[in-house]
């Protein structure tokens, strides 16, 4: 009796080990422990999948946990569409990250040196992503979407922009990307009624602007009778030195010119772009809290009517319409972007696929989770993430095109899309961004831009690596990765501080450039252009 008891114990720890995803020390290990499981898994449910309806995943009601935490917004299983994916697949996911943790690093490393893994792991960095895949804690899923992922591997096979963010540079995919397929992300506004009122023209070249930015601030656009306007002012926070570094063809990060890479600060056009701020700021052109003001600065300077022009998303356009009592007449438009010193017009920013989600090797149904993934890549699941509910977000015309219903358009309290997010809409997972969601919800003014910018592919680069919002996105072996993070801890902090005194006037750029540059290089700034050199060469033959 004990020895078939045992038996029975030893054969029962087996199944279990087989099923489930063991944690591995290298991909390697990774990729075969996932095959197996996957196998394994897939053998003991494919059997039941026949009497599944619909887009059912389990017969039984499955939980999985996740960590993400996308614009400060900790995942929520509340979310209305969120509960509405759980009816239809019985697969829902609880949220690991405290709804008061707005810091998305912080609880990330918090997981980690936890050695506790949530099920499903997204964040914000696909070099991170990556690591924690070649460690072992995220497992390769090219076996399961072979077997399991039809609707994936379609895009993966149809689409190579995809294919490469998806792919790790050892050959791996540990994560599955949400594919933007827009090319804009942001534009330039100005507001028309203060030039109307001025009888200015828009401006296309960064003299002109600079003409344009003192009227504002000297000539009273918004009638009051003080000298109260903003003609300047931005709500990137930590990006916002690039946003009008840009106007300068230059930014505090690296970039690529003629399969060269560059770190712009030890470059001519940084000098001369961080002069002109200092000019524009010391004669009141730049919001003087401009470092400090925050992710409410637009709606602050507009709602008082006091900011003039700026660079930011499709839902700049929507003032127009929130505001048409309040402030009669006022009309924000977007613009091209301008020529700078040299003539040259560039719009730096754009999209790219953008990191989603992977499953943990701590989890122990990873062929449920990867047809739960898939589900997103489906007519159906595209659907749910890109729109949201039928009826209730959305409608559909007999020719199939889709439009919010006024819940969406008609929010007096939320703009389009933070209604739609509100619900679980459009968050970081891995998904088909359908271009068409951004249009439908679009005022006009926002259409016209987007209209704008797409309508001038020549505008965009495509000879440069991919950034994410101001920072190069590239992709690293892991000795390197770890180097140029050690680089970069010492000299991005440095180059922030240097340039908020030379904006603000505490110094001067001329005075201490020649000990700036000395700084960086004792900082092995050389090594750190080495490195992305290698890494966006490697971009390029990936691409190819």
């Amino acid at each position: 009796m004990k020895r078939l008891i045992a038996t029975a114990m030893v054969v029962v720890m087996t199944m279990l080990l087989m099923a489930g995803c063991g944690k591995s020390t290298d991909s390697e290990t990774a990729t075969d422990s996932t095959t197996q499981a996957g196998t394994e898994t897939g053998t003991t449910t494919e059997s039941t999948e026949e009497s599944l309806e619909g887009s059912l995943l389990s017969a039984e009601p499955k939980t999985f946990s996740i960590f993400l935490n996308f614009n400060n917004m900790p995942f929520d299983s509340e979310w209305e569409v969120w509960q509405e994916i759980a009816k239809r697949t019985n697969v829902s996911l609880e949220g690991v990250v405290s709804k008061t943790n707005a810091n998305e690093e912080e609880a990330f490393n918090l997981m980690l040196s936890s050695g506790d893994l949530a099920d499903v792991i997204g964040y914000r960095n696909a070099s991170d992503l990556e690591k924690l895949g070649r460690d072992g804690g995220l497992i390769a899923l090219n076996d399961l979407i072979d077997e399991h992922a039809p609707n994936i591997k379609a895009l993966l096979e149809s689409d190579p922009k995809f294919r490469q963010w998806a792919t790790s540079l050892d050959g791996n995919i540990y994560y599955i990307p949400k594919n933007q397929t827009l090319l804009s992300a942001e534009f330039y506004w100005v507001r028309q009624d203060w030039l109307d009122a001025l009888g200015l023209e828009v401006p296309t070249t960064v003299d002109e602007l600079y003409t344009v930015l003192t009227a504002f601030r000297n000539e009273d656009p918004n009638g009051n009778g003080q000298k109260d306007e903003i003609p300047l002012f931005d709500r990137a926070g930590h990006n916002m030195p690039d946003e009008y570094l840009y106007l300068f063809d230059s930014s505090t990060e690296f970039y690529a010119r003629n399969g060269v890479m560059e770190f712009e600060p030890l470059e001519d056009n940084f000098v001369y772009g961080v002069k002109e701020l200092a000019k524009w700021y010391k004669e009141g052109l730049i919001d003087p809290e401009i470092f400090t003001r925050g992710a409410k600065t637009r709606d602050t300077l507009y709602s008082a009517n006091q900011g003039g022009f700026t660079h930011d998303w499709p839902s700049t356009g929507n003032y127009n319409r929130s505001l048409a009592e309040e402030i009669p007449g006022f009309n924000n438009v977007a613009i091209a972007p301008m020529k700078d010193q040299n003539g040259n017009i560039v719009e730096r920013t754009t999209r790219y696929p953008a990191p989603g989600w992977g499953i943990s090797s701590q989890c122990e149904d990873p062929v449920t989770l990867i047809k739960f993934f898939d589900f997103f890549f489906s007519e159906e699941g595209s659907d749910l993430i890109n729109w949201g509910i039928e009826g209730k977000t959305y409608v559909v015309d007999d020719a199939g095109n889709k439009t919010y219903t006024d819940e969406v358009l008609g929010n007096t309290e939320q703009t389009p899309l933070g209604y739609l997010r509100s619900l679980g809409v459009q968050y970081r997972i891995g998904m088909n961004q359908d271009p068409d969601y951004e249009y439908a919800f679009m005022t006009p003014e926002a259409q016209a831009a987007a209209e704008l910018y797409n309508g001038h592919p020549e505008w965009y680069r495509d000879d440069v690596p991919p950034y994410l919002g101001s920072d190069l996105n590239l992709k690293y072996t892991e000795e390197d990765e770890a180097e140029y993070k050690r680089i970069m801890s010492q000299i991005r902090p440095y180059v922030d501080e240097m340039f908020q005194k030379w904006i603000l006037g505490a110094s001067n750029i001329e005075d201490d450039y020649a000990t700036f540059v000395q700084e960086l290089k004792d900082r092995n700034i050389d090594r750190a252009i080495e490195i992305n050199q290698k890494a966006m060469d490697t971009f390029f033959k990936n691409k190819q």
